[in-house]
């Protein structure tokens, strides 16, 4: 589905000097754990083409499973942009929340009866296990996270997750809002992201260190913390799968991951000369 004409895309598209993927239920999905084989030819032939991949995910760096890693891409941006680092481990922008405002987070979720996930730069705890995190946690960053409630007094904190019932019941006080927002991801749990912190800041730094510009920009999300990286790149995808609010925010609508969306949309837009059956 187009939101603009497809001219008006396809001559975009000849702008793109990189392109900025979602992973989960965008590259790969998320429940099934599923992969399409096309996702690997997509980035061989993109490198070929010598245009930049970037993965631009919720997800910490140590929790991208080992077949997205395996892509190449030169580029994460992690922690919903609040930590962006190269294959090689060399940080290129850091954005901690201010420990201030963690402990005030910690004091609302006591009182909220909510458990409180900590995410860093290389490790993850949280307050409690509860059947929530059970079965929300899992299958981003496994079984093996340890209950560390104390884990912001030793490491930064570059977000947090809710655990409760009703991620959606959930609203900050006033004086967390002025620092911090809730982003749903799933129906036990919330992201706490810094204002102004998001997809689009994080590849905003990239850019900036490449002299590219947002233009030269192409984005694949499905999801509500993909909603700025849309708004602030040169043409802004949403697999067919995606969330049902993020759709009318895409330039296009591609098929579902299953139906090998990305290829689909590259080939329809020019980037990738289309292959034969």
């Amino acid at each position: 589905m187009l939101t603009r004409s497809r001219e008006d895309l396809r001559e975009h598209a000849k702008k793109i000097k990189a392109i900025f993927f979602d992973i989960d239920d965008t590259l790969r999905l998320k429940d099934e754990e599923f992969m399409p084989e096309s996702v690997k030819d997509v980035f061989r032939r993109l490198k070929e083409k010598g245009i930049l991949t970037g993965i631009a995910s919720g997800r910490a760096y140590h929790a991208i499973v080992p077949e997205v890693r395996e892509l190449g891409a030169d580029v994460y941006v992690t922690i919903n942009g609040q930590y962006v680092i190269t294959p090689s481990g060399e940080e290129l922008y850091s954005n901690p929340i201010p420990s201030d405002v963690v402990e005030r987070a910690i004091e609302w979720a006591k009182s909220e009866n909510v458990e409180l996930v900590f995410i860093g730069s290389s490790n993850v705890a949280l307050t409690k296990w509860n059947e929530y995190g059970e079965a929300a946690l899992p299958i981003v960053y496994g079984r093996g996270i340890i209950e560390y409630p104390k884990f912001h007094e030793k490491h930064r904190v570059y977000q947090m997750l809710t655990i409760n019932e009703n991620a959606e019941s959930l609203v900050l006080p006033e004086e967390l809002r002025q620092h911090v927002r809730l982003v749903k991801w799933h129906p036990y749990s919330n992201d706490i992201i810094p204002l102004g912190g998001s997809k689009a800041n994080g590849i905003a730094r990239v850019i900036e260190s490449l002299g590219l510009t947002p233009d030269e920009i192409m984005a694949f999300g499905d999801e509500m913390n993909d909603i700025e990286m849309f708004n602030f790149v040169g043409i802004a995808v949403a697999m067919g799968n995606a969330n049902w609010k993020v759709k009318p925010l895409a330039d296009y609508v591609t098929k579902t991951v299953t139906d090998d969306g990305i290829l689909d949309a590259l080939e329809t837009l020019g980037i990738l000369d289309k292959t034969e059956d």
